[in-house]
């Protein structure tokens, strides 16, 4: 019986403990701010109800210090007060009513720059907009928050010597005023020194490459968290620390310490996930990191479902700026069967990338692809194309990946392939895709168009990989994946069929609104429309339709219900996941 009784015990103890009273301190008076600064003072708050009567008279004496301390970091100066202590049988209660007085203001604020950080543009922001005006309630806090953006900024651009000569706040009570006055000595502003780099991987001239800045340039920090994050998503290190050398400066100079640690060689990955186009589909990837000592890399990546399979492996070659350009050669192979269309298409092609300043991404790229595909019942064809493109790619966003409240991405590319260079057929395709949320509300409005045009001689001599669909998850919903366009009436078993059999254009365009209803949950109703055509003779299939939203890591989990508005359809349920931008 001893464990029960104990339990009881413990159970009996807890509960007399949750009704244990507790004392009621209650501040009246003058603004929230200046009551919540008081609170923040005093001692009182973290007494128990059988704090003996000796101790609470001496914390009385010391709550008066410490309420005129509060009143005073705020600029009432004139603040007096009023305490009442109650007893009850069980606990105490105290009253404490404030009565401001006039708040001391700020007359004039003096600063001044010394040193090489006078004709420093960052410095001079501050000296213009220090936080701090004149008639302004004095306020401790922003002095020290003002005092603070000095230290800050010093030590950000490499003025390690940097020091305040006189800093004071006069108060004079007779006037209700106050003089707020800083004198700072920036000192000399250091350069970058000798650049020692600790790591046992790569060609340190490799390394080097992702240096912007060189010896005998002014410090940063901001250059040097730049870096950090640089090396950080170079998939090469898994740790980098930079610092500057404080204890060896040089004259004027001080030398930056930067120690990488490596990834491991080899990465595999195995995902899954599942769409209403594709079905259930299984993801694999190999990454050995470490080619050469020059960066080069090696990838594959298989994915597999019913509807597409593709694999792809690519030899990764950093260039100039390694973080900013990398050329790729790849080989791959894509399997496709949908409901209009059947592929197998292999290709081999090489592509240069480079990530502009402005957050531009510049792909161009060379691809020869063999192509054996049949769209709907036409006979299987094979072709030969040699396809130059050239792609631009940017995402703006409000830097929350699984739910942006505000943001936009733009996809534009233009490619070709060329008779002349051997291949099958001629033709010259631009395509777009483009989507932006806004807040609205509680919510998000998320607007998203895709466009297409292919100018080519004959329709049925391009490949199913070139000509355009519409429907499915990411394009028209309510209709199946690739399943409208325009239509060719054919004979079957004698009976007319009217077939998909793609377009040279395309025009997709879908308004949404969803709404959180619980932190990870929301509820959204969308109006799609779209279709692709031929010279620009879209019959547009349109639908309406209501979904729920779960926001994972990875970004939304979609579940919709979509109807069609062609007569005579019913509703299509759709499944999504992955990232809006």
């Amino acid at each position: 019986m001893l464990l029960p009784v104990t339990l009881l015990a413990a159970l009996g103890w807890s509960a007399s403990s949750v009704a244990q009273p507790k004392p009621n301190i209650e501040i009246k008076g003058g603004s929230e701010a200046l009551r919540e600064n008081i609170r923040h003072f005093l001692p009182l708050y973290e007494e128990a109800c059988k704090t003996p009567p000796w101790r609470l008279r001496s914390l009385l004496r010391e709550s008066e210090r410490e309420i005129t301390a509060a009143g005073q970091a705020l600029g009432y100066y004139h603040l007096t007060f009023e305490h009442e202590l109650t007893r009850t049988d069980d606990c105490w209660n105290m009253v404490i009513t404030v009565t401001p007085g006039d708040p001391v203001l700020v007359q004039e604020v003096r600063i001044v720059i010394n040193g090489d950080g006078v004709n420093d543009p960052a410095f001079q922001r501050i000296q213009e907009k220090p936080g701090i005006a004149k008639g302004d309630r004095l306020n401790h806090g922003q002095y020290e928050t003002l005092k603070n953006r000095f230290t800050s900024l010093a030590a950000n651009r490499g003025y390690f010597d940097g020091k305040f000569q006189h800093a004071r706040v006069a108060v004079s009570l007779e006037q209700n005023s106050a003089v707020v006055e800083l004198v700072y000595d920036t000192g000399p502003r250091y350069r970058i020194g000798n650049i020692n780099i600790q790591q046992d991987i790569l060609n340190d001239s490799f390394v080097q490459r992702y240096i912007e800045f060189k010896e005998g340039d002014y410090y940063s920090a901001e250059e040097l968290l730049e870096l950090k994050s640089m090396y950080n998503n170079s998939n090469f290190f898994s740790t980098a620390t930079i610092a500057p050398d404080l204890h060896e400066l040089e004259g004027e100079s001080v030398p930056i310490n930067i120690s990488l640690e490596a990834r491991k060689r080899y990465s595999y990955s195995v995902g899954a996930g599942v769409a209403t186009d594709t079905g259930p589909r299984l993801l694999f990837g190999f990454e050995d990191r470490y080619i050469s000592s020059r960066g080069h890399s090696l990838t594959a990546d298989l994915s597999l479902s019913e509807v597409t399979s593709t694999f792809e492996t690519a030899y990764n070659i950093p260039m100039t700026r390694p973080a900013y350009e990398h050329l790729k050669i790849y080989t791959g192979y894509e399997r496709s069967n949908t409901d209009s269309s059947r592929s197998d298409l292999y290709k081999v092609g090489t592509s240069y990338t480079r990530f502009e300043d402005n957050d531009w991404l510049y792909t161009y790229a060379l691809n020869y692809e063999r192509e054996d595909s049949a769209v709907g019942s036409e006979d299987e064809q094979r072709t030969h194309l040699l396809i130059p493109s050239v792609s631009i790619f940017h995402t703006k966003t409000d830097g929350n990946p699984s739910y942006p409240r505000q943001g936009w991405n733009l996809l534009a590319r233009l490619s070709g392939s060329p008779e002349t260079l051997g291949s099958s057929v001629s033709f010259v395709q631009l395509y777009g895709r483009a989507k932006y949320i806004h807040p609205l509300g509680k919510g998000r409005l998320l607007l998203r168009a895709e466009a297409g045009m292919t100018e080519v001689d004959e329709l049925t001599s391009l490949p199913a990989s070139v000509r355009f669909f519409a429907g499915g998850d990411a394009s028209v919903r309510g209709y199946d994946y690739e399943s409208l366009g325009p239509k060719e009436d054919i004979e079957v078993d004698g009976e007319i069929v009217s077939e998909v059999v793609g377009g040279n254009n395309l025009l997709v365009t879908s308004i949404e609104y969803d709404y959180l209803v619980r932190p990870k949950w929301a509820i959204a109703a969308f109006y799609d429309q779209g279709n692709a055509g031929n010279d620009f003779d879209f019959d547009f299939a349109r639908s309406v339709g209501l979904g729920v939203r779960w926001i994972s890591p990875i970004g939304p989990v979609r579940i919709d219900v979509a109807k069609a508005l062609d007569e005579g359809r019913g509703w299509a349920l759709h499944l999504s996941m992955g990232p809006d931008l």
